[in-house]
């Protein structure tokens, strides 16, 4: 490979990121978030609100599906094959593998569950 100089007139620029460009908009397609949160890692990471706290989404897959429902809804998924639980987006479910609630540590989804019974059927804001 030779090095050579970028063409400056062809160049594109963008803004700074910052921390609020993790904030989770679930109007999004769950590609869009799914990409978000492994574009975000390990900074500004991927967030919510749950009852108040922040919940970090450290790791999540992209599921087919056009459920329908409230956006930001948090279910149990039939097959978790890949995924317990997934949150209803603008078009698909984002499946949660892994997330952190303010002042706890990071855990599996399923140890999350263990702790958090009301956690499916809630809202995420």
């Amino acid at each position: 490979m030779t090095p050579q100089p970028q063409d400056e007139s062809r160049a594109s620029y963008t803004k700074q990121i910052a921390k609020e460009d993790g904030e989770m908009d679930w109007q999004l397609s769950a590609v869009e978030l799914w990409r978000r949160v492994r574009a975000f890692d390990p900074w500004p990471g991927c967030y919510t609100r749950w009852e108040g706290k922040l919940l970090k989404i450290i790791q999540a897959v992209s599921l087919d599906g056009g459920e329908a429902g409230e956006v930001g809804k948090v279910m149990a998924l039939l097959q978790p094959s890949s995924a317990p639980v997934g949150v209803i987006t603008g078009d698909g479910i984002l499946g949660l593998l892994r997330v952190q609630l303010e002042g706890k540590k990071e855990m599996a989804i399923a140890e999350f569950l263990r702790g958090q019974r009301d956690f499916i059927g809630s809202s995420l804001a």
